[in-house]
């Protein structure tokens, strides 16, 4: 006679009881057991105090270098006036030319003779100084000294003349002129003038010829500090001088250019 379970079949626990757990966490009805409920509790509050690790930079992205024309053409420019400076450098480097030096003491308005100068070698280079080059020297022997020319020193055109001014029996009077008693064409060394006495600010022009001197200009007009006015070395005759220097202070004369060029 059969009590209970069928033999053969195996009985288990009861479902719902804690032995119908299975070992998955899950009971036999499907639920999720209070155990398995438990260790994943501790298992996330041990993610949540566990440090994160910070993500990886991604890959930097290459940056384009920002090209300016202004700077790249200055820089070649700047290049070839090195190349420039080095070619003209080395092509002039060690070259010289010979040029003529005083080799005794000459007194103003002494007569230079041979003697007198001697040839030097000198470098080319820029220079403001302009000393007679060595080919010309038969043009300066016979000339007089216009300074006192110095032992050793380089012969240049301003240290000679071909004879002082002023000549025996002449004089250089310096005369002020405004802009409109002279003429606008330039003046220059060796012009033929005349030097004219004009009446006084709006007076009559003389019944008579105006008192005149022929002279020569010297030198042509300079600044001065007084207005516009410009002052003009005349070279006259000796025996004229006074006359011309006395009309000049007053101011009341003409400048009238004749010729260029003679004297």
């Amino acid at each position: 006679m059969e009590t209970g379970a069928r033999k053969g079949t195996a009985t288990g626990p009861a479902p719902g009881s804690p032995d119908a757990d299975s070992a998955d966490g899950f009971g036999g009805d499907g639920t999720v057991s209070s155990g398995t409920k438990v260790a994943n509790q501790d298992q996330q509050a041990r993610s949540a105090t566990r440090p994160q690790r910070p993500a990886p930079p991604g890959p930097l992205k290459p940056t384009r270098a920002r090209r300016r024309p202004a700077l790249i053409a200055l820089g070649l420019a700047l290049v070839a006036l090195s190349v420039l400076a080095a070619v003209y450098l080395v092509s002039t480097l060690g070259q010289t030319y010979e040029a003529l030096a005083v080799t005794n003491d000459v007194s103003r308005g002494s007569v230079i003779t041979p003697s007198d100068l001697g040839v030097v070698e000198l470098p080319i280079t820029p220079s403001s100084l302009e000393p007679v080059r060595a080919d010309q020297m038969d043009e300066y022997v016979g000339k007089v000294a216009t300074a006192d020319l110095k032992k050793g020193q380089l012969l240049t055109r301003s240290g000679t003349a071909d004879e002082l001014e002023p000549p025996a029996g002449q004089s250089v009077v310096g005369i002020a002129l405004t802009p409109s008693q002279m003429p606008l064409q330039a003046l220059r060394a060796g012009d033929s003038v005349r030097i004219v006495e004009t009446p006084a600010a709006g007076g009559e022009p003389p019944a008579q010829a105006p008192f005149t001197i022929a002279a020569t200009v010297v030198s042509p007009p300079t600044d001065t500090a007084v207005g516009d006015q410009k002052v003009v070395d005349v070279r006259v005759a000796s025996s004229n001088a006074a006359a011309l220097a006395a009309r000049a202070a007053t101011g009341r004369v003409a400048l009238v250019l004749d010729s260029t060029g003679q004297g």
